[in-house]
């Protein structure tokens, strides 16, 4: 790991962490079928490499955690999986799932947090857990607003920029 990326990740090692639903699917496809990265379109902004880096990263913080809201966008985006990748999909989904914790409250109580309700329910979700989780996500607005109210986020572009 770079001295960049360690300096990134060091404040949080330990940490749970909790995946944007684009990382989560990246994780999830580069272990059901690299080639997915070519084939499906949910995935194909990412290569190889970057399922490498996310479990370098991911080796320095402590448990996957989730939110129901991540999964069910996950699961929603997966449904535009090859009819031919499918039933290897919701067999590997199963086994994905069940080591994860989920951390569940209720989508009235997530969205009274007015600063949060802005990034929409998963994202707001999510957030709300960066008081105690490390957040990684490839989405700019939220990791810095994130950061910038002194929550633990960091943006996998950032990541990939540390590895270079």
């Amino acid at each position: 790991m770079t001295d960049n990326l360690k300096a990134l990740t060091a404040r949080y090692t330990g940490w749970p962490v909790i995946l944007d639903s684009n990382l989560l699917l990246l994780r999830w496809c580069g272990a059901l079928d690299v080639r997915l990265l070519k084939t499906f379109k949910r995935v194909s902004d990412f290569d190889i490499t970057d399922i490498y880096l996310l479990e370098e990263v991911l080796s320095r913080f402590g448990a996957i955690e989730t939110t129901p809201h991540v999964l069910t966008e996950v699961s929603n985006l997966a449904n535009a999986l090859p009819s031919w990748k499918r039933a290897a999909w919701a067999k590997s989904l199963i086994e994905q799932i069940s080591p994860i914790k989920e951390i569940w409250e209720s989508a009235s109580i997530i969205l009274q947090d007015h600063s949060l309700a802005q990034f929409g329910l998963t994202d707001a979700a999510i957030g709300r857990l960066a008081k105690t989780h490390m957040v990684v996500t490839i989405d700019w607005r939220l990791s810095n607003f994130l950061v910038a109210n002194g929550l633990a986020a960091i943006n996998f572009r950032s990541i990939r920029m540390a590895f270079q």
